[in-house]
Formats: C-alpha cells, structure tokens, sequence
C-alpha cells in the first residue's frame, strides 16, 4: 500500500518549478521516497498550475519523513523558494490500493 502526497502549487514557471523540484528530490529520496514527480496541469480550473507527487512505501515512511523534513535546512529552503513564486493551493494523502 503505497502513500502518496499531492501538492498544487500556483504559479511559477517551468524551469524554476523544475529547478525547486530537482533541489527537493535528493532529500525527499534519501528519507524513503520511491518517487518524486513534477508535473503541469493543463485543463480545467486548475490549467497552469503545478502539481508534486511524492509516494512512500507506507504511512511510517511517510510519516518519518514529514517529521525529518520539518527540520531539513535544504528542504526548508525549497520549500521558501517555491512559496516565493506562488503559494502552495492545496495538499491531499492519496492512499493506494494494489489490484
């Protein structure tokens, strides 16, 4: 069962959304991420934002991480970085089920 955090962001361009997202990786991965994936939302009332998906093994990695990532300099500062371009808009715990 695989947990996954969803983040949507306004604003922001590609490379600086990019940027943000390939600082955050190296951390969000050495704290039990198995994935971390950016992407643009293009339809919708949410057309032109950018969404974060990052997806853990279980709700302890998750919870974990959170935890490590309160205190991360590095993490902090992305995170400092990406608000400066536009404010996170959302978050949601999507929480997977194996077919």
């Amino acid at each position: 069962m695989s947990v996954t955090s969803l983040s949507r962001w306004n604003g922001g361009n590609r490379d600086t959304a990019v940027a943000n997202v390939k600082k955050a990786k190296p951390v969000l991965e050495k704290l039990g991420a198995g994935s971390v994936r950016l992407g643009q939302i293009h339809t919708g009332p949410h057309a032109g934002q950018w969404v974060t998906a990052v997806t853990y093994p279980d709700w302890e990695t998750l919870g974990k991480a959170q935890q490590a990532l309160a205190s991360d300099a590095t993490y902090q500062k992305v995170l400092a970085d990406a608000g400066a371009v536009g404010p996170l808009a959302d978050r949601a715990i999507i929480v997977g089920i194996d077919l």
